[in-house]
């Protein structure tokens, strides 16, 4: 493997394992039977893991923890995206660009989070964001981004077999159970 391309695989490990906290991250080293690293600093926990653990265990890992997420999200999304008052969709959103706001409660205050996707039937260039520290720091499909995706479902401004986004087959099957039609 050229050095760019494992920096790269390096860097995306990294930034992975960085949405983890310690204590999940030293569960699965317990789990495969990485010692020696109770105690350590997150980044330092983190090179660890990467150097010590098999690439397919950690791959593995990795994919139900993000789907976990994703269902974690799917379940607040379920009760947020009913809501007029919470999600609110563009009036000029289509099935390319769908603009829309949430509107929330944060810690007792009000925060409404702008989220976009844009060219979202074209994988290759399919962007989503929400200003919301996991999508911005963390690079995660937040909550407030699945609200939004079952409200578009709901008013049929896109459709679940165009989309491309973040998705698992039992986030897929949970998301059908509430529009059969999507």
């Amino acid at each position: 493997m050229p050095a760019a391309e494992e920096s790269s695989n390096k860097t995306a490990l990294e930034r992975r394992l960085s949405n983890l906290t310690v204590q999940t991250m030293e569960n699965f080293c317990t789990v495969k039977g990485i010692g020696g690293v109770s105690g350590l600093l997150k980044k330092d926990l983190i090179e660890a893991i990467i150097h010590l653990s098999n690439p397919e265990d950690l791959e593995d890992f990795l994919s139900s923890q993000e789907a976990d997420y994703l269902m974690e999200s799917f379940r607040k999304a379920a009760k947020w995206g009913k809501s007029d008052l919470l999600v609110r969709i563009a009036d000029k959103s289509s099935a390319r660009e769908l603009r829309a706001e949430f509107n929330g409660l944060d810690v007792g205050l009000r925060r409404v989070y702008y989220i976009d996707f844009v060219n979202i039937n074209d994988p290759r260039k399919a962007r989503t964001g929400c200003e919301c520290d996991d999508s911005q720091e963390r690079g995660l499909f937040c909550p407030h981004q699945m609200a939004v995706l079952l409200r578009a479902l709901a008013e049929g401004k896109i459709s679940l077999k165009d989309w491309k986004g973040p998705m698992t087959a039992e986030l897929k099957s949970s998301i059908l159970a509430m529009f059969p039609e999507a």
